[in-house]
């Protein structure tokens, strides 16, 4: 059975959401990581 799903993280560059984007990663998940652009 194939658990593997699409993950979008929202932070996903941040301190945590790096760390969550790679553990999710490992355990054969699809993960984007998505951070807030900057307002210009």
């Amino acid at each position: 059975m194939n658990n593997k799903m699409k993950i979008v993280v929202i932070g996903g560059t941040g301190l945590i959401g790096t760390k969550l984007v790679n553990n999710l990663r490992q355990r054969g998940h699809e993960v984007v990581a998505a951070s807030p652009g900057l307002k210009r």
